[in-house]
């Protein structure tokens, strides 16, 4: 599998899977990680926007004073899923490989997950 010691200290790993038994000898396994940096930096507006329109609603506050915190929690959601964020293939050693993408791989639905 993955080795964590391996891994730059700015990468947070969130899940891995690995290929069943069945299937092809050369499938590696998928590791999910996140941007630690990015995932910080974007936590803080998140949780002060969602504080922010619960507010806002309980105050019975107009819809148009709603929407723009929602829009801004959904601005610190797309710059938290950028940078290193994403799916990456393990190679034999224990290191991330190809970068996959930040959609989920259909390669997921033929393996198993694993906590790290």
């Amino acid at each position: 599998m993955i080795d964590k010691s391996k891994l730059p200290a700015d990468l947070w790993l969130r899940m891995v899977w690995a290929p069943q038994a069945s299937t092809d000898p050369d499938d590696r396994p998928i590791a999910l990680v996140v941007d630690r940096k990015r995932f910080w930096i974007s936590a803080i507006p998140m949780v002060l926007g969602l504080l922010v329109a619960i507010g806002l609603l309980l105050a019975r506050a107009s819809a148009a004073l709603v929407l723009p915190v929602l829009a801004l929690m959904f601005l610190t959601y797309r710059y938290a899923r950028g940078g290193q964020t994403g799916y990456y293939e393990v190679r034999e050693d224990g290191t991330l490989g190809d970068f996959l993408g930040s959609q989920i791989p259909a390669a997921l639905k033929g393996m198993r997950p694993t906590k790290p």
